[in-house]
């Protein structure tokens, strides 16, 4: 009875790995039955879809579905969806069952910029200046008045000492406060080269300076906000001046 069993499991455990590669023989051959898609992005409106990731490869002449997944170049998948100048890494390019898997993480973007000879082109969260496209609607701060850097795809303004380089800073630092990020709208550049603030909510103006001191700048706005100005109301003041140490100096209207 004992080696009836064992014969028996035996035999299964052939049935079963049989089984295992006979499918793993075959399935190159089988053919690509769809896509499994994943967008990574810590926004609202990702500028890459779903769709558009398809249309890439529709557009590179690259055939999937349909086509024995044996004759499916993952690679060349993979380099033609890096080139798009929004996404930030390509993830995954595999095949999960029959289906061609791909996820993307897409790059954040921190600022919309104006420059002063009216071209725009938007810049992301690690300084990257990436082309202007009706597709982004990310709602972002501004960036304008006296910036003149040309847009070159892919240059960090981390490596240059420009007002755009300034004007990142200080935006790059408010996106990493929770209030800050959610206070301000746009960020002017002065012809003297200094910065104002124009705030979401209220009809004042903030003459922030340049980006020295930052930090102590802004830490002074917000507790003027939140102990002063949400008691006697924003729009009795016609602008809040940060740029002298340690004091903030509001102006009546």
């Amino acid at each position: 009875m004992r080696l009836f069993r064992f014969v028996s499991a035996v035999i299964l455990c052939l049935a079963v790995l049989a089984g295992i590669v006979f499918a793993a023989v075959n399935m190159p051959k089988r053919p690509c039955s769809g896509y499994d898609l994943l967008v990574n992005y810590d926004g609202e409106y990702p500028a890459v879809s779903d769709a558009d990731i398809r249309q890439m490869i529709e557009d590179k002449q690259i055939k999937t579905v349909g086509v024995p997944l044996k004759d499916i170049d993952l690679e060349e998948i993979a380099q033609q969806l890096q080139e798009n100048p929004y996404i930030k890494k390509v993830n995954e390019v595999r095949f999960s069952s029959t289906k061609l898997r791909i996820v993307v993480t897409l790059k954040n973007i921190l600022l919309h910029v104006y420059t002063q000879n009216g071209n725009q082109f938007f810049v992301d969260d690690e300084g990257y200046m990436l082309p202007f496209s009706m597709v982004v609607q990310e709602n972002v701060p501004i960036a304008n008045g006296k910036i003149t850097d040309a847009f070159v795809e892919g240059k960090n303004v981390n490596n240059s000492n420009t007002n755009l380089h300034r004007v990142y800073r200080i935006a790059a630092y408010m996106n990493s406060n929770d209030f800050y990020r959610a206070q301000f709208r746009q960020l002017y550049v002065t012809t003297t080269n200094e910065v104002i603030l124009v705030p979401t909510v209220g009809r004042h103006k903030i003459l922030f300076g340049t980006d020295e001191n930052m930090e102590e700048k802004l830490f002074n706005l917000q507790q003027t906000y939140q102990q002063g100005l949400a008691y006697m109301g924003m729009d009795q003041y016609a602008s809040l001046d940060l740029r002298y140490k340690n004091r903030v100096i509001a102006k009546k209207r």
